[in-house]
């Protein structure tokens, strides 16, 4: 790909995050890290910050404790009337201080472990609560999108960051006690020392600071790729794919791109690594002018060799202290800048707010209004509900149906609180929906989407009582697997209900469509919910199976307010009351045979479809 990438010229600019993070954003960002790592291991954590900031300056106090015992050894060996017992007070602090050292890393090692070990599962697990308590209608919007790609491509990031800041304080503890030390001793080196770390941390955090700007402007673009090389994973893609021939062109699509990123980012770092060699080859000058400094003292006699042997090491320690500190500061700033997108999206407040008001669980269907309820899609001015009034009663069967793009499966999402309308408002049992708790909601609900999710590292048991896995009515779970034109397939599994819906997994099975659509079906039996919504729920099966399943819906769902969305008319002709959307508005409703009658739309698209099913 070109350096001149149309992708890095359009890519979006909506915000410059990537810049920079403020000390104040970054101290915010750090205390929501710890918080997170508290919440789930607080003595470890405890443990962690305590035990690094500790062993950090371990390191000063073993040379000043080898600097003393070392002039002991030259006066025994300098002095012949001097005694080894005298050695023998330091060579003991030595050996307790290793012994302390060790236990101390010790328990530092299991801390980390204990954080880094569970990170994974507990990170993971903040992440997916927060996406489902931000809702659809929040993770829709591009933005939020772009952000959930980003934070959770850094989401492990969080672990480093927490690690990398704690580090920081610990280090810029040890350099404040270096530098302390050093000043008094040779001020021109701590002088040379921090100016020569200037134009490091400049360098590292430009070149840094180019490498996110390059990700950060090419989220969209990167989520695109990755979704064209998941297709390339999918058995189920790859059927048409191998048809069509269109491998090469999709793995085209996602090589290139791939190719290109490399190359940017390798043209950074390497430049980032030309300069930290140089600057690293003024620091190691500026070790040995100190180093001769040191040797010109002890051969005036001001210094003796256990003063050398610290002033040699406490060099090295505040050179490479500063250094560290220096690479702290970019590691924390760098991670800053990721993590902050992780941050913000745990921040993210969602589009709807939840409720209050707890819905009862019901034995009867309820009542559902559409009072004058207009609604249109995030970044799209079309309305696809207008103005629209609509009461379901209690126990009702209602269909609706409607070319697509008429609002059918918008009319379910809306009643399932995924959206919120523009204007106007929907009841349940007369409270406003938007003040009824989603969980209590939730209870009462059971929706079948066209687009059914598809459980196939569970076996057939998981996948229809997924939601009661707790209590498991076996009898019941039968009954919905027949009432779903089911129980004959399953009974034909090798392992019958305990069988894994993959052939991935030992002795599991590849469903069909329409079995995965039965099995679907069979869920919602079981669930039994007292308001019940099908939307496309027949449009796998065949028509035999549809018409048995059908044929025991009504009677399954007796007392339930039953909603059901089709294209085939067969399906929805035995519902109490038929509903025609055209453009997000009522064009007819009616019986089946009143809608024949009047000669419309129903009418007119009903004979059509009977005509095709002569041919």
């Amino acid at each position: 790909m070109a350096e001149d990438t149309p992708i890095q010229k359009n890519a979006p600019s909506e915000n410059e995050d990537y810049k920079k993070v403020s000390f104040t954003e970054a101290f915010r960002i750090s205390k929501w890290g710890l918080s997170l790592f508290f919440k789930n291991h607080p003595y470890a954590t405890t443990a962690y910050i305590v035990g690094q900031t500790i062993f950090k300056v371990e390191d000063i106090i073993y040379t000043l404790i080898f600097a003393k015992a070392l002039d002991e050894l030259m006066k025994v060996i300098q002095q012949p009337n001097a005694i080894i017992e005298g050695m023998y007070p330091y060579l003991a602090i030595l050996l307790g201080y290793s012994v302390v050292e060790t236990i101390l890393s010790y328990f530092i090692w299991h801390a980390e472990s204990i954080l880094r070990l569970n990170s994974d599962l507990f990170l993971r697990r903040e992440f997916y609560y927060k996406l489902n308590k931000l809702g659809i209608q929040t993770l829709e919007q591009p933005d939020v999108s772009d952000r959930v790609h980003r934070a959770n491509g850094y989401l492990w990031n969080i672990f480093r960051y927490v690690d990398s800041s704690i580090d920081f304080v610990a280090n810029f503890v040890k350099v404040v006690v270096a530098f302390v030390l050093v000043l008094r001793f040779m001020p021109q080196f701590v002088i040379l020392t921090l100016l020569i770390s200037i134009p490091y941390l400049l360098i590292d955090r430009v070149m840094r600071g180019k490498i996110y700007k390059l990700r950060f402007e090419n989220t969209e673009k990167n989520r695109r790729v990755n979704e064209a090389a998941y297709t390339l994973q999918s058995p189920a893609s790859l059927q048409e794919i191998t048809i069509t021939k269109s491998f090469g062109f999709i793995d085209k699509i996602y090589t290139d791109f791939s190719n290109w990123i490399i190359k940017q980012h390798l043209r950074f770092s390497q430049k980032s690594r030309l300069w930290s060699h140089i600057v690293a080859f003024f620091r190691d000058l500026l070790t040995f002018y100190g180093y001769l400094e040191i040797f010109k003292r002890f051969l005036n006699g001001s210094l003796s060799i256990g003063n050398v042997a610290f002033w040699m090491r406490s060099l090295n320690i505040l050179e490479g202290s500063v250094t560290r500190l220096v690479q702290n500061f970019n590691d924390v700033s760098e991670s800053a800048i990721q993590v902050k997108d992780v941050y913000k999206l745990f921040n993210t407040e969602p589009v709807m707010n939840d409720g209050y008001k707890v819905l009862p669980s019901m034995e009867k269907g309820p009542i559902i209004k559409f009072e004058n309820v207009t609604f249109s899609y995030p970044r799209n001015d079309k309305k696809v509900i207008k103005n629209l009034n609509l009461e379901i009663k209690s126990g009702e069967k209602v269909a609706i149906v409607g070319q697509n793009g008429a609002g059918k499966t918008t009319l379910v999402k809306l009643i399932c609180k995924f959206y919120k309308p523009l204007e106007g408002k929907i009841t349940i049992n007369g409270e406003d929906l938007s003040e009824i708790k989603s969980e209590s909601l939730y209870k009462n609900v059971g929706t079948l989407f066209q687009d059914f999710n598809q459980y196939s590292s569970l076996t057939v048991k998981e996948n229809i009582t997924i939601g009661n896995i707790d209590n498991i009515d076996e009898t019941r779970m039968r009954v919905a697997a027949q009432t779903a034109d089911a129980l004959n397939f399953i009974e034909e599994y090798p392992n019958k209900f305990d069988t894994i819906m993959s052939e991935r997994y030992k002795g599991g099975i590849r469903p069909s469509t329409g079995q995965w659509q039965k099995i679907a079906l069979a869920r919602f039996f079981y669930r039994n919910s007292p308001l019940v919504i099908f939307d496309e729920p027949t449009a796998s099966i065949d028509p035999d199976s549809e018409y048995n399943i059908f044929s025991k819906i009504y009677d399954f769902f007796e007392d339930k307010t039953v909603i059901i969305i089709s294209h085939r008319f067969s399906t929805v002709r035995n519902a109490d009351r038929i509903i025609v959307l055209d453009n997000g508005e009522i064009a007819e409703q009616g019986t089946h045979e009143e809608l024949i009658k009047l000669g419309g739309k129903y009418a007119n698209s009903f004979k059509l479809q009977a005509e095709g099913y002569k041919e």
